[in-house]
């Protein structure tokens, strides 16, 4: 396959990329070739080619590196647990089958809450209402390059608790009851962690700085007090999703877009519950360096 990959225009980061064939094999070279692409324009939009099967994205993943295993996390362990659901679509008990409703995300990095997060993920579009919430990217990398230098060094000694716990146990979420419902038959799946990563983290593979907080699972900054600390990252939260910083993703079915998941903030917004939505997601796990992750628990 040849891949053609344009950056996007008016803009401020992200490319589109047109050519893949999803049953093709990716060589070690389109894998490279895309990895550049993700280095240097942070969000990659693949679009016009077929709809990519299961088989297709899971072999799309571990092309990538090693996949995280989604589904066990929400109690839906498949076929494919690399490949986590992302819907509102319920199961015959009237249970929604992946993760998540159709309400509105908060601002977050994926997996953040995990001692190992997320360092890429891929989220393809398969079922659509007609009018698709958005997705938005806002670059961290940006935020940390804008901010005063003064700011910078205090930040580089600083760590913060990232958790999505009151996220789990909101009202609205079905999650902890497929979770007992799956443990009455036996289906075990790993509690949900909290983790303390730096709020400066530098990429494993670019050496790329970047701001590694957000507003939907950083809860803390350790050492502050609790007023200092929202304040921090209030500050850091406004900065970071200005406008101006920020890429709206307008779906169509069979996109697939791959982001770099450490140094990119997400949110969707949200949909009429009555429609479904059917998206899949995966990722892939970073693993930091040792000095960098030292104390931490990153």
């Amino acid at each position: 396959m040849t891949l053609q990959i344009n950056p996007f225009a008016d803009r401020p980061f992200g490319a589109l990329v047109t050519g893949w064939e999803p049953a093709d094999k990716l060589t070690d070279a389109t894998v490279t070739q895309l990895k550049q692409a993700l280095n240097q324009h942070s969000v990659l939009l693949l679009r016009g080619q077929a709809q990519a099967t299961d088989a297709n994205l899971v072999d799309m993943v571990h092309a990538f590196g090693e996949p995280i295993m989604g589904s066990p996390w929400f109690a839906n362990a498949g076929k494919y647990p690399e490949i986590l659901p992302v819907t509102n679509i319920k199961d015959d008990d009237g249970l929604v089958i992946g993760a998540d409703g159709a309400g509105s995300l908060e601002w977050h990095c994926d997996y953040s809450h995990s001692p190992t997060p997320a360092q890429i993920s891929f989220l393809n579009a398969v079922e659509l209402p007609d009018n698709p919430p958005s997705t938005y990217f806002a670059s961290m990398y940006h935020a940390f390059d804008t901010i005063p230098p003064e700011l910078q060094e205090e930040l580089r000694g600083l760590s913060s608790l990232h958790s999505v716990t009151d996220y789990m146990h909101a009202p609205e979420r079905d999650v902890l009851e497929r979770v007992q419902r799956n443990r009455a038959q036996g289906l075990e799946g790993p509690e949900i962690p909290e983790a303390v990563h730096p709020i400066i983290l530098k990429h494993p593979e670019t050496g790329r700085e970047l701001v590694y907080v957000s507003r939907g699972a950083t809860k803390q900054v350790l050492g502050y007090d609790k007023q200092k600390s929202s304040a921090l990252l209030k500050q850091l939260h406004v900065h970071a999703t200005d406008p101006a910083n920020v890429y709206a993703h307008s779906w169509q079915v069979g996109d697939l877009v791959i982001f770099d998941a450490l140094g990119m903030l997400h949110r969707r917004d949200e949909w009429d519950p009555e429609e479904r939505r059917y998206m899949r997601q995966m990722s892939t796990i970073c693993r930091f360096e040792s000095n960098q992750a030292a104390g931490t628990g990153a």
